[in-house]
């Protein structure tokens, strides 16, 4: 299956990164049987203000992800089961033939950049009545908005800069390799500017394929399979007389712009009545009452780089379950869902701070115990590999050896990922709400579970660096048999032994973790 996956405005790249954990953590969408599925996507991060950290910090970890699995996989899609496995590809990798379009999982809107709103729309060579009508509809400040900065909080600027979208390159070669069994999922907050007015266009465009004749499947298009994830307002902003942005303006825009929606995008409204139609044939909404920690109140000009937030790690979530739901689920008819799916999310326990066992029985059947192996084998890689090179496993072949700590993909792992990994779990729990799966402040794998704790009594053998090793070592053997790992896969055989060893030990040495 391949997921375009469209994130729109900051929460989109927030959720993002998220998503890229559960990715690591070798999590797959589940067929009917309960087995995982092969998985590429496709992400495209739609927004203007390119200086935005959150932005940044999402395309960096795309990069060194999409570096890691190549290093492990190289280009099969077909892995389901391992950290990493998840196949993450720019639109410019799978278009045949070689493409203009630039490595990048930024969708280009170079139309925008550095213009401000009044430059966009022509504003000075507009004859006076056409002058006060802009007037009526777009303040000053407004009118004076740099777009690169986004469109701080105002949906009315987006709505009109993004109608680019279906003009541009990348939307043109997007449609023409979209094929009828991928499907397509949009991210977006409702309560900014970016989000609110991007995600009800880049629907619009992929219905309405079917009337532009430069695309070649316009039929698949128009009737894909699409979901999309509405995020409420959940954070907290300082407050700023300055600022265009604020806190108090947050619910009234939710609710204007939910009446749209539910007229035009997720309901049909049509001579008065509510007709039983959607565009989306799966729509999740989700945010929180509790608002985060405060954040700088920042238009765009500084950055914007807010904490991660557990309403962010739910939101990738939503992204797995849409891809779970049959095809026979998610039909659509001349660009109209049959049967359109709506879906909120609800904690199991409602606390201020949250561990991986406050959540559902199936948030926590499909996550918890890869996101456990992957933090152990986290801890096990940046603690004690060092130690173990040239001794057990690692001087079975292929070698792990000291030169193997210096290499590109040992580095991108550790210095790269692993750091935005560990920055992650602390925003998550210094946050409000809290999230603290893991303890940060201790390295012993018997330590490092939230809420988790290791069998004891009698004959019950603790879970430490030492018992790891030596499972490590039986099953390194095995693979030495079957010449597993052949002559070179090196980092292929460290990740994968420590992905098999602690699916057999977690099972063991835990209490549930589900």
């Amino acid at each position: 299956m391949r997921l375009f996956l469209f994130l729109v405005g900051g929460t989109g790249s927030r959720v993002m990164r998220p998503l890229i954990m559960q990715f690591a953590a070798g999590i797959h969408p589940l067929d009917e049987a309960g087995q995982p599925m092969p998985l590429e996507v496709v992400p495209i991060i739609v927004d203007p203000h390119k200086a935005n950290e959150d932005l940044k910090r999402t395309s960096n970890l795309l990069r060194w992800y999409k570096q890691i699995r190549q290093a492990l996989y190289g280009d099969r899609v077909d892995v389901t089961k391992g950290f990493f496995s998840v196949k993450i590809s720019t639109l410019s990798d799978i278009l045949p033939n070689g493409s203009n379009l630039s490595d990048t999982f930024l969708f280009n809107m170079g139309s925008i950049a550095s213009k401000k709103f009044s430059d966009f729309i022509s504003y000075s060579t507009l004859d006076t009545g056409n002058q006060a009508l802009c007037s009526m509809m777009f303040s000053k400040d407004q009118l004076d908005t740099k777009m690169d900065i986004g469109f701080v909080g105002s949906p009315n600027i987006g709505s009109v800069a993004l109608n680019q979208f279906k003009d541009s390159e990348e939307f043109k070669q997007f449609s023409n390799v979209f094929q009828k069994n991928d499907r397509i999922f949009v991210v977006s907050s409702i309560f900014g500017g970016t989000g609110a007015a991007g995600y009800p266009i880049i629907v619009k465009n992929i219905r309405n394929a079917g009337n532009n004749i430069q695309i070649n499947n316009r039929g698949d298009l128009r009737d894909a399979r699409i979901g999309a994830l509405t995020v409420l307002p959940y954070f907290n902003i300082q407050q700023d007389e300055n600022s265009p942005i604020s806190r108090a303006d947050f619910i009234s825009k939710t609710k204007s712009a939910l009446f749209y929606y539910h007229d035009n995008l997720t309901g049909i409204r049509q001579n008065g009545v509510d007709l039983p139609m959607s565009k989306v044939n799966a729509c999740y909404y989700l945010g929180d009452e509790i608002p985060s920690n405060p954040y700088f109140n920042d238009p765009g000009g500084n950055g914007q780089r807010n904490d991660a937030h557990v309403v962010e790690y739910v939101g990738a979530l939503a992204v797995l379950d849409f891809l779970q739901i049959p095809d026979d689920q998610l039909l659509t008819d001349n660009g109209n869902a049959v049967n359109p799916i709506y879906k909120e999310y609800g904690l199991a326990n409602d606390k201020m701070t949250l561990s991986l066992k406050d959540f559902g029985t199936s948030t926590r059947l499909r996550v918890n115990k890869q996101l456990v192996k992957f933090h152990l084998a986290y801890l096990y890689i940046t603690n004690q590999l060092k130690n173990d090179v040239g001794r057990g496993y690692t001087e079975d072949k292929p070698e792990i050896t000291s030169g193997f700590l210096s290499t590109s993909f040992f580095h991108t792992l550790t210095s790269d990922f692993y750091v935005a990994y560990l920055t992650w779990l602390k925003e998550l729990k210094l946050n409000q709400r809290s999230f603290e799966p893991f303890h940060l402040t201790t390295d012993k794998l018997s330590d490092a579970l939230n809420g988790i704790a290791p069998k004891s009594g009698l004959f019950k053998s603790t879970i430490d660096y030492k018992s790891l090793l030596s499972s490590l070592n039986k099953m390194s053997q095995q693979a030495v048999k079957t010449q597993k790992y052949g002559t070179d896969r090196v980092a292929y055989k460290l990740m994968n032994l420590l992905d098999e060893t602690l699916d057999k030990l977690v099972e063991e040495k835990y209490n549930s973790v589900v």
